[in-house]
């Protein structure tokens, strides 16, 4: 039965990406709708809504969120004990800099990318992204696992710099694992085509998503310490989340943090007790 709902927790996560994309999504389609974009007025949005929306949300966790520490303690989701670490400051260098490289990817990524106009049809919208998400785990599960195989391992060693993690440890990787994960993120985007207001929505998502993961805390998306595992052990918990660790069975099983946010680890924790 603790299977099964393993299982249903990884699937659950999939479903909630999906209905919060679909949300921002019509958010987007209701503020974009009638307003024309030509290439680089596109280029510019998706660089601009990812930039803001990561340093914004990064903040919020790490000087909002963690400065709390009956909230801090609550949220937390790492188990296991690792050395305090202090992280680098930001310089205008290093944002001058990221920002170039954000800003070459976004219009890189539009310039090659088949542009789709699908509307704002919620179920069309809500069965995309849920298609997108199990796909870009997949591409990001096979990229992550060579990354930690030996010949490609010195490309992800600047992302592990760092084993007591901080949200925006998400963003301190190689230039080459940069140009790598943004290839795997995107492959989807080549195959079946972008929508403007769906990729601001992903983009929103997965920046929300990258920085809860490297947070060591359990605010929405993340109901475990599954990627907090992979940075203290620098092994298994290769995925976005655990469906495809299970598939091919790399899992560190996480431990669950149930909670209002985390209906089905909730219902575990009811169905066990009645079981006893």
């Amino acid at each position: 039965m603790k299977k099964n709902f393993n299982l249903c927790l990884e699937i659950e996560f999939f479903i909630k990406v999906a209905i919060t994309c679909a949300i921002f999504q019509q958010f987007f389609y209701w503020v974009l709708n009638d307003i024309k974009l030509n290439v680089i007025n596109q280029v510019v949005l998706y660089w601009l809504v990812g930039s803001v929306s990561f340093y914004a949300i990064g903040i919020f966790v790490e000087k909002v969120i963690k400065k709390n520490e009956q909230l801090r303690e609550k949220l937390k989701a790492r188990i296991k004990k690792v050395k305090k670490q202090p992280f680098p400051a930001f310089t205008a260098k290093g944002i001058i800099l990221g920002e170039i490289k954000s800003f070459i990817a976004a219009l890189v990524i539009l310039y090659l990318a088949p542009e789709m106009h699908r509307g704002n049809g919620l179920l069309l919208n809500l069965g995309w992204f849920l298609m997108r998400i199990v796909a870009a785990d997949f591409c990001f599960y096979v990229s992550h696992w060579l990354f930690h195989r030996r010949f490609f391992q010195k490309i992800h060693l600047k992302h592990h710099e760092f084993i007591d993690t901080s949200s925006f440890v998400a963003g301190h990787k190689s230039i080459i694992e940069y140009i790598i994960v943004t290839i795997t993120d995107i492959l989807p985007i080549f195959i079946f085509g972008y929508d403007i207001t769906q990729l601001l929505a992903w983009t929103l998502l997965g920046n929300a998503y990258n920085l809860e993961g490297h947070s060591s805390l359990s605010i929405f998306f993340i109901p475990s310490d599954f990627h907090d595992l992979h940075h203290t052990c620098f092994k298994g918990n290769y995925g976005i989340q655990g469906f495809w660790d299970r598939m091919f069975k790399t899992l560190i099983p996480p431990t669950k943090k149930s909670g209002i946010m985390f209906p089905t680890a909730s219902l575990e924790k009811i169905t066990m007790k009645l079981s006893k």
